[in-house]
């Protein structure tokens, strides 16, 4: 089945030779952009996955909060030390700061006290201070 004549002289033309190069061109440009444009929406579908994820896990320890907040142990917690409440039978023992205590009433002073505040520790430097804390040496 030999073409003769005009098929012969169709397929041979240079005009044929351009439009199928023209038309390969095409698709080989489309072809090339939809590849870029597959990568570049596999990138986004890998980002979006890893925020639903780092989302659910964050969902999850909100969840564990949430149920944190409405356990009676948080419930107590929160009203023993914001509401100075107590159990029925418990005593509530309230151990003064160091700094009232110097600025009670000199009958609750004792010597004690007293002798522990001393002329050589308010003079001594910083320095002088760590040496005498990590050294446990006195200085003149």
């Amino acid at each position: 089945m030999a073409l003769s004549g005009p098929g012969k002289r169709f397929f041979s033309s240079k005009w044929l030779l351009l439009a199928s190069l023209f038309i390969l061109v095409f698709f080989s440009v489309n072809l090339v952009r939809e590849f870029v444009n597959r990568r570049d929406l596999d990138k986004d579908i890998n980002v979006l996955e890893e925020q639903i994820n780092s989302l659910e896990s964050k969902n999850q320890e909100l969840a564990g909060l949430i149920d944190y907040f409405k356990s009676l142990d948080f419930v107590e917690k929160e009203a023993r030390t914001k509401l100075n409440l107590r159990k029925p039978g418990e005593q509530i023992i309230i151990v003064p700061k160091p700094e009232t205590a110097s600025s009670a009433s000199p009958a609750l002073l004792t010597d004690n006290v007293s002798s522990i505040v001393t002329p050589e520790t308010k003079t001594l430097t910083n320095p002088e201070r760590w040496w005498q804390y990590f050294f446990k040496i006195t200085t003149n």
